[in-house]
């Protein structure tokens, strides 16, 4: 008597192969995730620059998503120009991994080299619209750019599909208006609004990105209120504050977030 055991043994040996092209590739998978995190980290400062010199007080906050495999795209950025106006911006780059992280480098280093120009909000997103329009596999992005004087607390700002910036007075916190403007990478000849407010002594401006709000359960705009009534009136204290809004965050779609709040402590000295 004989068995032919010679199928089960080349299917044993494909079966090994395949285990091992598995293992290989969730490595190489954990390795690309590695890379984008640390891309990232490398690219976003921990603190903020100092301000001190215009009047103003920043602080900023990066929360990396739960799950490795959800390192995606989010920014953002404080910087003092030349004309002692202070570049605010946060922006999130559609999808996860190397290919959202080094789309988000693109941008975010595009931002900060026209800022110098002198040029407004609205202006430097078009610019940015360019940028993501023309960089490979035509990256898409949501951002808000702003410009704060700190001599007379002017604010400039336009966005691009995001969330709209949060003024936070002793009395109460206010939803900024949302200026129109489409995502960034969308439309070749896409044109932003810009709308202009004034900052008082004491106000709070906060820029955010979705992942600090965003719930599948409920409209974006119902979770930003009732987290700002949960987290109440910013103290003295602007990283205890942004520590809070990420410990009280509803969100529950598990994405990076991005935070950037600014006071204006005191008119700065003209330069």
């Amino acid at each position: 008597a004989y068995h032919d055991v010679s199928a089960q043994h080349w299917t044993e040996v494909a079966l090994g192969a395949t285990r091992e092209r598995l293992a290989d590739s969730e490595q190489e998978s954990a390795e690309r995730e590695q890379l984008a995190l640390r891309l990232q980290q490398a690219i976003l400062p921990a603190d903020p620059p100092p301000l001190g010199a215009t009047g103003l007080r920043a602080a900023v906050r990066y929360r990396p998503a739960a799950k490795r495999e959800r390192v995606g795209g989010d920014w953002y950025d404080v910087l003092v120009l030349p004309d002692r106006q202070v570049l605010l911006a946060v922006g999130d780059v559609a999808g996860h991994g190397v290919g959202a992280a080094t789309g988000m480098v693109a941008l975010r280093h595009a931002l900060r080299g026209l800022a110098v120009t002198g040029a407004g909000p609205a202006r430097l997103l078009e610019w940015v619209n360019t940028v993501a329009m023309r960089e490979p596999g035509q990256v898409t992005a949501t951002a808000v750019c702003a410009l704060l004087g700190p001599d007379d607390g002017t604010l400039h700002w336009a966005r691009a599909g995001h969330l709209p910036p949060i003024r936070l007075r002793p009395d109460g916190a206010e939803v900024l208006p949302l200026p129109h403007g489409v995502l960034l990478g969308a439309l070749a000849d896409a044109e932003y609004e810009e709308y202009t407010t004034r900052l008082e002594p004491g106000d709070v401006l906060l820029l955010y990105t979705d992942g600090l709000v965003e719930r599948r359960d409920r409209p974006v705009e119902e979770s930003v209120d009732h987290l700002i009534r949960a987290a109440g009136r910013p103290g003295p204290d602007l990283e205890r504050y942004l520590d809070l809004l990420l410990e009280l965050s509803p969100a529950d779609t598990d994405d990076d977030t991005c935070l950037v709040a600014v006071r204006v402590e005191q008119p700065g000295p003209p330069g």
